[in-house]
């Protein structure tokens, strides 16, 4: 396969952005794009992240010097000063790199109305990336190198905008683009941080990749593509197969995600870590480490004592599994739904279940009420030293018996209190007052948490890496 067939696999927009960094495979992209599609339908995009100084200026000058003889559109993008030199504490240079490069690139196509957007990434850089996830003990996901196509806003969820990445060059090898520059008399630019083997990529390429070769009489890239292209397969099925479970087993609601506790936990352990990485997947991927550590709070029935990456957060109630973002505020959540009325109607007063307030979840749209016998109310939050009297059993302190029932701290201090003649009367969904409970002859009140309808769960797949 050459460049132009590559490009002829492509589906037909109306303009394509190309990805310009100067380098010998993406000018053979560039210029192999332009002569296929035409000039008119190119724009060449090229994002100056200021590492290298008067290189890094004298490759973006070199860019548009090509982009604008060949008669095309020229964009050039640069990171703040300074910024990638002395990334923020947490962040790594070459992730925060590559994240700055697309929202740029998202924000020229937007401005541009282009929808697609090629990079020239090449079968080198798929075994180059397998073998980076290999040394992370990184799943299918990341062994399957990279697809020939994503989403932006899979990649990255700051982006609204559709576009699709697309990387055509993948089953050629960067020797092929570099034929291609001197079959065309093309001069290109040459990154002189890729003979820096302090970075890992570089370190594959130049020093294990080829020493793998001569051990297997050959060259290896072309056979890591088809074992990436395997992987990817397998893990799309996976992927599939985490998408139906969570279609037939849970539900989407505005606070979370509600989730069958028993089909989970009855689910083949491969399954279990890719639903955990679909509903990860909007606030931040789980790497294996972390999946397993959740996967194995949720096995043993106990709340997790550390806080997850992704500001996930799950709580188990019954036979139902929540997953909400840590932006979710519970106490917010219970204020807003709990609605106090005269009763129209007697009835059993209490529940001491300890997961009350979760009920409606077995349907999609249901009501839950609790009866109290008071005259006034007025909603607080829980406070160190609460004591309370449940319906059954002796006065004790709240937080006491919320340790016995395995509520984790934070959901604590989140639910809201039902105070009536200065005790509580209510820990809202999950306890009953002694003093609260209906007896015979009594006036009652009713406290309904009126929640909105759960519906079917629908997501989406989670990201790629490019």
């Amino acid at each position: 396969m050459d460049i132009r067939e590559a490009l002829g696999k492509l589906p037909a927009f109306e303009r394509y952005a190309v990805a310009c960094s100067g380098g010998a495979d993406s000018l053979a992209l560039l210029h192999a794009s332009i002569e296929y599609f035409g000039p008119e339908k190119i724009v060449a995009l090229h994002f100056d992240h200021g590492i290298r100084g008067t290189e890094s200026a004298e490759d973006a000058a070199f860019c548009e010097r090509f982009a604008k003889a060949l008669g095309v559109k020229f964009f050039l993008g640069k990171a703040e000063a300074g910024l990638l030199a002395n990334p923020p504490k947490g962040e790594n240079q070459e992730a925060l790199a590559r994240k700055l490069r697309y929202l740029w690139f998202a924000t020229v196509c937007e401005k541009e109305d282009i929808h697609c957007l090629l990079t020239a990434h090449h079968a080198d850089d798929v075994a180059e990336t397998m073998l980076m996830h290999l040394m992370r003990g990184s799943g299918l996901k990341g062994l399957s190198g990279l697809n020939e196509s994503a989403k932006i806003n899979d990649l990255f969820k700051e982006i609204a905008y559709d576009l699709t990445v697309f990387r055509p060059l993948l089953e050629l090898k960067a020797k092929d683009c570099v034929d291609y520059c001197l079959e065309h008399k093309l001069a290109y630019r040459t990154d002189s941080t890729n003979r820096d083997q302090s970075y890992t990529r570089n370190w594959l390429r130049h020093e294990i990749l080829p020493k793998l070769g001569e051990r297997a009489g050959g060259d290896l890239t072309l056979k890591f593509r088809r074992t990436a292209k395997q992987l990817c397969e397998q893990w799309e099925f996976v992927r599939g197969a985490a998408e139906d479970f969570l279609r037939q087993n849970a539900l989407n609601a505005p606070f979370g995600t509600i989730v069958d506790y028993s089909a989970f936990l009855n689910a083949k352990t491969a399954l279990q870590r890719e639903v955990l990485r679909v509903l990860a997947a909007e606030e931040g991927n789980w790497d294996f480490e972390m999946t397993d550590k959740v996967l194995a709070c949720l096995k043993n029935g106990t709340e997790p004592d550390f806080q997850p990456a992704g500001g996930i957060r799950w709580i188990r109630l019954d036979d139902k599994l929540v997953f909400y973002s840590e932006q979710v505020s519970l106490k917010e959540f219970f204020q807003s739904a709990l609605k106090i009325k005269k009763a129209e109607a007697r009835g059993l007063g209490f529940s001491d279940n300890g997961a009350g307030w979760l009920r409606w979840l077995k349907g999609e749209s249901v009501t839950y009420r609790e009866y109290l016998k008071a005259d006034a109310y007025i909603v607080s939050a829980f406070s160190a030293g609460l004591r309370y009297t449940p319906t059954n059993g002796p006065e004790r302190k709240a937080g006491d018996m919320m340790t016995d029932a395995k509520l984790p701290l934070f959901l604590r201090k989140e639910i809201p209190m039902l105070f009536s003649n200065d005790s509580v009367a209510w820990i809202a969904g999950w306890r009953i007052a002694k003093s609260a409970a209906v007896s015979s002859g009594d006036d009652i009140l009713e406290a309904t948490l009126e929640l909105p309808g759960a519906t079917h769960w629908s997501g989406k797949k989670g990201g790629d890496s490019c």
